[in-house]
């Protein structure tokens, strides 16, 4: 514990139900000269607690939930509106994009740990959310393997939507630099424009080359997960491109040719899920735009 709390400051202390044992560790830890604050009733209780603020939080705070098709840019949005909005963003409490493509290269929360962090980011976003909504991604309800409240998700559904609508071109971009460009596969093309070629490639320490390589098995994984959604024709297709853009950069360092297949999924597989989807639920969006006419029309939105 001497080494812990200097790490954890805020730690509190607790046991299952709250009993002696987390009343005599407090005690010890007191004479030691840590004086840690008791959650009372222990763990189950502050479970209880934390169920109970996600099941009614419709209750006196609304929702606005941001669509739109892949690539749109919607968290990048979240996050550039956060100063003047509350800001859910759930991918990153649950640690995943919600794609088949969409692990982060971190292990995901178990759902127990996922419904209690989703918790405490709405407390803390209540205190914000008197008068603006609170802003959401529009996500399926589950994100990864982690599985959204039914209470919550309802309250989505329900809630008003604004649609991002950016151009193919564009949503490639945001998808590239994403799944590209902030990956151990732009960071090893970086680092190899800087170094000899053939010294690193040849190197068994060049973690972030063996990386991206890794990241390629891994998108090529994802792309067989969805065969059979894609369709045979068009899954060999993309995997042919996907081949290619591998080959690109372990023999020219060439990175852009990856857009090829990023654009050919977007346009056979996740346009077609994302739309169906929302003419599924009917959707009627209150604003529709650009990403930047969506920040706009948040900042003059009058709060209701």
């Amino acid at each position: 514990m001497a080494g812990f709390h200097p790490a954890a400051p805020q730690a509190v202390l607790y046991c299952f139900r709250g009993g002696k044992r987390s009343q005599i560790t407090q005690q010890w830890l007191k004479e030691a000269g840590i004086d840690r604050p008791l959650i009372t009733g222990g763990y189950k209780l502050a479970r209880q607690f934390l169920i109970s603020t996600i099941d009614r939080f419709h209750e006196k705070h609304r929702l606005l939930v941001i669509t739109g098709p892949t690539g749109s840019g919607k968290t990048r949005l979240l996050h550039e509106i956060s100063h003047r909005y509350p800001a859910l963003d759930i991918e990153a409490i649950a640690r995943h994009r919600g794609s088949a493509f969409g692990g982060m290269g971190i292990p995901q929360p178990s759902q127990v740990d996922f419904e209690n962090q989703l918790a405490i980011n709405l407390l803390k976003l209540s205190q914000n959310a008197q008068t603006n909504p609170v802003l959401v991604e529009d996500e399926s309800r589950h994100t990864g393997r982690v599985c959204l409240p039914a209470s919550f998700f309802e309250h989505m559904r329900s809630a008003e939507i604004i649609w991002v609508d950016e151009p193919v071109e564009a949503r490639v971009n945001n998808i590239f630099e994403d799944y590209i460009l902030a990956t151990p596969i732009g960071q090893a093309h970086q680092i190899r424009k800087a170094t000899t070629f053939p010294d690193l490639v040849g190197k068994t320490g060049a973690t972030p080359y063996q990386q991206a390589l890794a990241l390629f098995d891994q998108y090529a994984a994802a792309l067989q997960a969805i065969s059979k959604k894609l369709g045979g024709d068009r899954f060999q297709e993309v995997s042919l491109d996907l081949d290619f853009a591998r080959s690109d950069f372990e023999n020219k360092n060439e990175i852009r040719t990856n857009k090829v297949w990023i654009e050919k999924l977007v346009k056979y597989y996740y346009d077609p899920l994302y739309l169906g989807s929302l003419q599924r639920r009917q959707v009627n969006p209150c604003f529709k735009g650009s990403k930047q006419a969506v920040i706009d029309y948040l900042h003059t939105r009058k709060a209701t």
